[in-house]
């Protein structure tokens, strides 16, 4: 007797296969659920602190609704976005740039990369922040309230075009209201000019340094002005190692482009955004930056610069789109195929083709029996 091959060759049985198994196709494709990220709960708890950290802004600058009536977002631009050209601007930069870190859930999407890095309560991190996006300095003292973490600050002052650059209200005077007012228990430690060679460069006027310093002193905040790039770097390391040796800081937080922090703009662009277990092996143009010491001892990283594109990968509002509500994006929650209904339709696949092979089995015993009976007669 031949070995036994499948014979179906019915086109109404192989028609009716095809539709059962594109049904059953569909079925599974449609029946998606939408499931929450495993930390949702402290990405909200984020959000919400980043928003009252942005509302208690807006109300120590311009008390009641005054000139903005019901506009929220007027007051909210006025209040942390600075001007194109001030004293103590020290570089060019976005406008939408800025907008865009003024979301909320931007707050969980740095929660997202602390959770990246494995940081747990009590954990202590380095912080760096520059004028330039205060949104985001916001979102990153939002998530470290939510995860409970130790932030070691340190700040440069200056900022690009549209950040925290009004004399009267730079980053320093803007942290120094959430601490006052119990939004954050944490604030810088020192603080540098920043700008060309994190002592303002060519940019900016001796008024402007003047501001910077005025600043900083009415802050009370260490002045780091060590005269030199590489002597500030210095400075702040040792600003950093007062609080706690190198190695013990869990991960390092740059935000914005420091040149003391990632380097030169040719530097900073080698660097990945979001986290970084280790920075790429790559021909740095300037590797004596304050990251790339941290990277040596083993600090991980995370880089909040390429802030359009952070957003589009956590498909958040990117100006001018509307602002999305707190909860929503991909940084909450994410589609995912129903796994119950995806089983169940590959048990049906196979129990239809396991009926399908039996008929035709069933039929070739049935052909082979009539052969050998003819065969006897």
């Amino acid at each position: 007797m031949e070995m036994y091959r499948p014979t179906i060759k019915s086109n109404l049985w192989l028609g009716l296969m095809t539709v059962v198994f594109i049904a059953l196709y569909y079925w599974v494709e449609y029946s998606k659920v939408v499931v929450r990220s495993p930390d949702y709960q402290l990405k909200i708890a984020a959000a919400r602190n980043m928003e009252s950290a942005l509302e208690t802004l807006q109300e120590v600058r311009f008390p009641g609704t005054g000139e903005f009536g019901s506009s929220g977002i007027d007051k909210l631009t006025h209040t942390m976005l600075g001007e194109k050209y001030s004293p103590i601007t020290t570089d060019e930069g976005s406008v939408d740039d800025k907008l865009t870190v003024l979301n909320p859930n931007f707050a969980a999407v740095v929660v997202d990369m602390m959770n990246q890095a494995g940081l747990v309560k009590g954990d202590t991190i380095a912080v760096f922040f520059t004028g330039s996006l205060p949104g985001a300095n916001v979102a990153v003292f939002a998530a470290a309230k939510a995860l409970q973490l130790h932030p070691v600050v340190i700040t440069s002052v200056g900022s690009s075009w549209w950040g925290a650059n009004r004399p009267d209200f730079t980053w320093l005077d803007m942290e120094r209201v959430l601490y006052e007012t119990g939004v954050f228990k944490y604030r810088s430690i020192a603080a540098t000019v920043g700008g060309k060679d994190d002592l303002g460069g060519l940019r900016l006027s001796d008024q402007g340094r003047a501001m910077i310093a005025e600043a900083i002193n009415r802050n009370g905040v260490t002045f780091i002005n060590e005269g030199s790039l590489s002597a500030n770097i210095k400075g702040r390391l040792k600003m950093l190692e007062r609080q706690a040796p190198l190695s013990a800081y869990k991960v390092a937080i740059n935000v914005g482009g420091g040149v003391a922090t990632v380097g030169l703009p040719q530097n900073a662009q080698l660097i990945p955004s979001g986290f970084n277990r280790h920075l790429p092996r790559r021909n740095y143009p300037n590797p004596g930056s304050l990251i790339h010491y941290l990277d040596d001892v083993g600090v991980p990283i995370i880089n909040i610069a390429d802030v359009t594109q952070i957003a589009r990968d956590y498909n958040l509002r990117i100006p001018p789109d509307p602002a999305r509500k707190i909860g929503e994006g991909l940084v909450y929650k994410h589609q995912q195929y129903n796994l119950p209904l995806a089983i169940i339709a590959l048990v049906l696949m196979f129990l239809i083709l396991g009926i399908v092979k039996y008929f035709d089995h069933q039929r070739y015993k049935w052909r082979e029996e009539k052969v050998d009976s003819e065969e006897e007669i």
